[in-house]
């Protein structure tokens, strides 16, 4: 490789003290949405404020740890919210993603089918005062 070409449309954007314009850049194998937010960007500019993730029609209010994190196992199976259940997490390379727990990309979809989103898209993140 000679050249790397930068590309400058996935850069996250700070439209306001109060608002990031970030990018999809990438969707994996099932279909979970990985966006340019790393969380040490995320946890800076937050400065621990409430937030609303808006995904196309789909909004998040909290960002949960693991996959795990996300349902209540102290409920009886059956009374459990899992299978479907929107999640945004910081994946393991520090990135925001935004998956559906359990999803199947084949049978019912994955996130970003469902959510309506594909690469270069744009997430906004919106923050309390």
């Amino acid at each position: 490789i000679e050249k790397i070409k930068e590309l400058i449309d996935l850069k996250i954007i700070e439209k306001s003290k109060d608002e990031l314009l970030c990018s999809v850049i990438y969707i994996d194998n099932y279909g979970n949405v990985i966006t340019n937010v790393t969380k040490d960007f995320f946890d800076k500019f937050s400065s621990s404020r409430n937030f609303t993730i808006n995904a196309r029609n789909v909004k998040f209010n909290k960002i949960f740890n693991s996959y795990s994190d996300a349902i209540d196992f102290s409920k009886e199976k059956k009374y459990r919210e899992e299978d479907g259940k929107k999640i945004a997490l910081f994946n393991s390379s520090g990135y925001l993603e935004l998956s559906i727990y359990k999803s199947n990309p084949v049978t019912s979809g994955g996130a970003n089918s469902l959510f309506g989103l594909s690469y270069g898209d744009n997430i906004s993140i919106l923050f309390d005062n």
